[in-house]
């Protein structure tokens, strides 16, 4: 039995594109670029704002970067929760494992992810919620995710790491964890197939029947 899970956020329990793509578009808008498909900016999300903002504007000028993030920050603070919502079955899968530790590690900067998982209502489900901007460098390095196996003292044979994209099962398969990634996030299932999961599901319901299979 696992006595630690731990879940990415955006493509993994909330369904964020919408909001995240509204920011962006809005972003590209106050500083005259001309807006981007949803499909193009899901691929930019994952690795952090510094990342996503960059990838929109496609840049590298301080200046500019630093305008960019202060205007997709003013609006994405007030927009975070227009169309985000869990994923279905998500909230099960949580309650199946309210008896245990779970935590949040993801590379979305706190206060958004502490924000949203507030106003979604499973806050209270975690120990923690490491945002991007923490102290511990941004996924995939596992430094965040072998400091809670740390503090809970949990061994990575009993930790298991939820994600949606190459990133989360890189972090969990260096910390020594078990990996389940999902196909319903934001990383096409091609990427996901070979970046080698311990186990690929479509949803949330295929996940917990594959947890109590296992014996997880």
């Amino acid at each position: 039995m696992k006595q630690l899970i731990i879940y990415d956020l955006d493509g993994t329990l909330v369904d964020t594109l919408q909001d995240i793509a509204n920011a962006a578009n809005h972003m590209l808008g106050e500083l005259q670029m001309p807006p981007l498909p949803a499909t193009e900016i899901r691929r930019y999300i994952g690795r952090g704002l510094h990342e996503l903002v960059k990838n929109c504007l496609k840049t590298t000028e301080p200046t500019l970067l630093k305008r960019g993030t202060k205007i997709y920050h003013a609006f994405y603070t007030q927009h975070l929760l227009d169309y985000s919502r869990l994923y279905p079955g998500a909230e099960a899968v949580l309650g199946y494992f309210k008896a245990r530790r779970q935590a949040v590690i993801t590379n979305k900067p706190n206060p958004y992810s502490r924000d949203m998982l507030k106003g979604l209502g499973i806050a209270d489900y975690f120990l923690e919620i490491v945002g991007g901007n923490s102290d511990y460098p941004k996924k995939p390095d596992p430094a965040a995710l072998l400091a809670i196996m740390s503090r809970e003292q949990v061994a990575g044979s009993d930790t298991l790491f939820i994600g949606d994209s190459p990133v989360d099962i890189e972090t969990g398969r260096t910390a020594g964890t078990a990996t389940i990634a999902l196909t319903h996030g934001l990383v096409d299932e091609e990427e996901l197939i070979a970046a080698a999961p311990d186990v690929l599901v479509p949803n949330f319901t295929a996940l917990l029947d594959v947890v109590k299979q296992r014996g997880w």
